[in-house]
């Protein structure tokens, strides 16, 4: 399991969330996230969408999305999850398959 308990916990301390997808050209797109929504299944984490245009977009030509889940709360700590999403109605899923610490 890539998210593992120590990232659930810094899910619920993450004051925003930034996330990266890119472009069938190539080119990164970073944005800022709230919260996230909802954990399933382990490894997916589900963002609620608002606009999210060239967000959208980008994951339709390939999915490729990473995550910064960070906090200083009790501490420095955060990691960069890298993965594939998805859009389902009004969530992007993001299935992530890869966790590196940042801190």
């Amino acid at each position: 399991m890539v998210v593992n308990e120590e990232i659930k916990d810094l899910i619920t301390k993450a004051p925003f969330v930034p996330i990266v997808t890119v472009s069938a050209q190539g080119e990164p797109h970073l944005i800022v996230v709230g919260k996230v929504a909802e954990v399933r299944d382990g490894d997916v984490l589900g963002f609620g969408v608002y606009k999210m245009d060239v967000t959208r977009k980008n994951i339709g030509e390939n999915g490729r999305m990473q995550v910064v889940i960070s906090s200083m709360e009790g501490g420095p700590k955060g990691f960069r999850l890298t993965g594939k999403a998805s859009v389902e109605g009004q969530l992007v899923l993001f299935k992530a398959e890869q966790a590196d610490p940042l801190l």
